[in-house]
C-alpha cells in the first residue's frame, strides 16, 4: 500500500468526520459484497478519494458518487474524467432527493463508509427511500454494526436494532481494522449488508404506536414490563396482566428483552385498549 502522505494530499476534515478507506483489498471486498452486475445502478455515499469508486465503475452500469467536500469533488472529477458511467454529485446525502436521479420504479444499490457521527440519520434516509433500494452495504463503527444486527435478549438489542430490522434483513459481514483508514479511527469498523424487505414487519398504520412503545420500553431499562406500562398508561394492573397472559408474556419480563414480533403484538393490543 502506498504511504499515507503520498495517497492523501487532501487533509481530512474533522467537520466532515473524514476517515478515508486506504486499503484497496478491503475496498474490493466491500464492493464484492454488493454482488453487482452490469445492469445495476449503485449510489455511493461519501465517495472521498474514490477508493470504492474505482471498483464500482468497473462493475456497475451506472455509479452515482455523492460527496459533500468540494475539494474532493475536484479530485474525483480529475481522477475519473474518462469514466462515462459515473455521475459525481456535490451534495449532503441527507438532503439528496434520490428520486431526482432515477427513472420511475428504478431500483438501485447503496454503498458507503458512513461518517460515524451521522450513521443513524443516514440509516433513516435509506429507510425513507427504501422503495428505490434493493440492497445497501455500509461500513460503520463495529459496535453500531453489532447493534444493527443484534438479537432479542442480548445487550446490543436496542431501538436501532428494532428500527433496522423492521425494514431490512441485516447481516454483519466482516470487520475492518483501524489501520485500513486514514486517519486511523479510535474504533474498529465493520461492514453490514442490509437487504430491504418487500414489506416492513410492522405495517404503516401500526408504526407510530409501535415505535412509541419501543421508545417507552428502552427509556425504562431494567424495569419490568408490567411496571413500565402501569406507570405510563391508564390501564389497570389487572388488565395489563390479562393482556400479557393472552399474548404469552410473563408480567416480570423486562421490556428490552422482547422480540420484534412480541413488541408488535403488545403494541397492537395496547392500541386497541386505548381506542
Amino acid at each position: 500500500m502506498p504511504s499515507q502522505p503520498s495517497v492523501f494530499k487532501h487533509r481530512p476534515k474533522k467537520r466532515f468526520s473524514q476517515n478515508f478507506l486506504v486499503n484497496p483489498h478491503a475496498a474490493r471486498r466491500i464492493v464484492d459484497s454488493l454482488n453487482l452486475t452490469g445492469k445495476d445502478t449503485v449510489l455511493e455515499i461519501g465517495a472521498g478519494k474514490g477508493v470504492l469508486t474505482q471498483f464500482l465503475i468497473q462493475r456497475a452500469r451506472k455509479v452515482l458518487a455523492v460527496e459533500l467536500d468540494r475539494n474532493l469533488i475536484v479530485t474525483l472529477r480529475e481522477k475519473f474524467a474518462q469514466a462515462d458511467n459515473l455521475e459525481i454529485i456535490l451534495s449532503d446525502i441527507l438532503k439528496l432527493k434520490l428520486a431526482d436521479y432515477l427513472l420511475p420504479r428504478q431500483k438501485i444499490k447503496i454503498i458507503g463508509n458512513l461518517p460515524y457521527q451521522i450513521t443513524s440519520p443516514i440509516l433513516e434516509w435509506i429507510v425513507n427511500y427504501r422503495e428505490f433500494i434493493d440492497l445497501a452495504v455500509i461500513t460503520v463503527q463495529k459496535e453500531v454494526a453489532k447493534r444493527i444486527c443484534a438479537r432479542p435478549g442480548t445487550k446490543e438489542w436496542s431501538p436501532l436494532s428494532i428500527f433496522c430490522q423492521v425494514y431490512t434483513r441485516p447481516e454483519l459481514l466482516f470487520t475492518i481494522s483501524a489501520g485500513s483508514f486514514f486517519p486511523a479511527p479510535q474504533v474498529q469498523s465493520a461492514v453490514v449488508r442490509l437487504e430491504i424487505l418487500k414489506e416492513p414487519l410492522v405495517s404503516s398504520v401500526e408504526q407510530k404506536a409501535f415505535f412509541q412503545l419501543v421508545h417507552l420500553i428502552f427509556t425504562a431499562r431494567r424495569k419490568t414490563l408490567l411496571r413500565t406500562l402501569f406507570d405510563k398508561t391508564k390501564l389497570p394492573r389487572s388488565r395489563l396482566e390479562e393482556i400479557f397472559s393472552e399474548i404469552g408474556l410473563d408480567a416480570n419480563t423486562r421490556g428490552e428483552t422482547l422480540s420484534l414480533q412480541q413488541l408488535r403484538e403488545l403494541s397492537n393490543r395496547l392500541a386497541v385498549e386505548s381506542s
